[in-house]
């Protein structure tokens, strides 16, 4: 199994711009038949099944999204928590999750899988578009309720979002009493970013980011900065890079690609 970068230029500029990228068509049918009755919490038999493994963690588009935004030989997730909501609830307040980093990397890609079709009132899984860019304290945010230019991701079954891990996210007000499973689990970067995904070497590429509908003049000039920092890091201008040694501890439940794909056979 030969894992190339699928995303271009332009659609870097886009991840870098949102903060995430969503990739659809992924499992099987037995996959979410089995998510039927997965119990909430820690699912790491399930993920590392060989079928997981190949038609979600291990698809082409997937990995591809990965190699590219992560690099040679990232680290492939290992153990997944299964969010369930059944009963109806109010939502969730806005939150980016424990150890998010300051930084203006592409160090780790958190992800979230949905195995059933969610609509808008199963409390979809809600993000805020360039909010990656925001150094934040959770606390701070937690009393904001809608946002101008949030996303709901009201998405077909076997769709998997692949985000910044600093990303604004929560769950939306749920109305009904149907399951609504979200699988989260993480990739990780382990080498030197440069730019080696899909290029057009006869096409200059217009680095130029939208303006997000909740920022100001001020705001947008500096989050047009941040994204021309990020883009160029992930180019390979930013420096020596090491990895977190303390990310990886913490995120232990992972393997090298090299490894897993050797575990396959591949």
């Amino acid at each position: 199994m030969n894992i190339h970068p699928t995303l271009n230029d332009q659609e870097v500029l886009d991840f870098v711009s949102k903060g995430y990228v969503t990739v659809e068509g992924l499992g099987s049918e037995k996959i979410h038949n089995e998510c039927k009755n997965l119990r909430p919490g820690g699912v790491t038999d399930f993920i590392q099944s060989d079928e997981f493994l190949r038609a979600v963690i291990l698809h082409p588009r997937v990995a591809g999204v990965a190699r590219t935004l992560l690099g040679e030989n990232f680290s492939v997730p290992t153990s997944a928590h299964h969010h369930l909501f059944e009963a109806a609830h109010t939502g969730q307040t806005w939150h980016s999750d424990g150890i998010s980093d300051p930084g203006l990397g592409v160090t780790h890609l958190q992800c979230y899988y949905y195995p059933h079709e969610v609509g808008p009132e199963d409390g979809p899984t809600m993000v805020l578009p360039g909010s990656h860019l925001r150094t934040i304290d959770r606390e701070a945010i937690a009393h904001y309720q809608n946002i101008l230019g949030q996303v709901s991701l009201t998405v077909p079954a076997g769709t998997l979002v692949m985000s910044h891990y600093t990303l604004w996210h929560k769950a939306g007000p749920k109305l009904n009493h149907q399951r609504r499973s979200m699988l989260k689990f993480s990739y990780l970067r382990t080498s030197q970013p440069q730019r080696d995904w899909i290029t057009d070497p006869d096409r200059q590429v217009p680095v130029h980011f939208p303006r997000q509908k909740y920022a100001g003049e001020i705001e947008f000039y500096r989050d047009s900065v941040k994204c021309r920092r990020l883009w160029e890091w992930l180019c390979g201008d930013a420096g020596k890079w090491q990895p977190s040694h303390e990310r990886l501890r913490i995120f232990a439940k992972a393997k090298l690609l090299n490894e897993v794909l050797a575990d396959l056979g591949e």
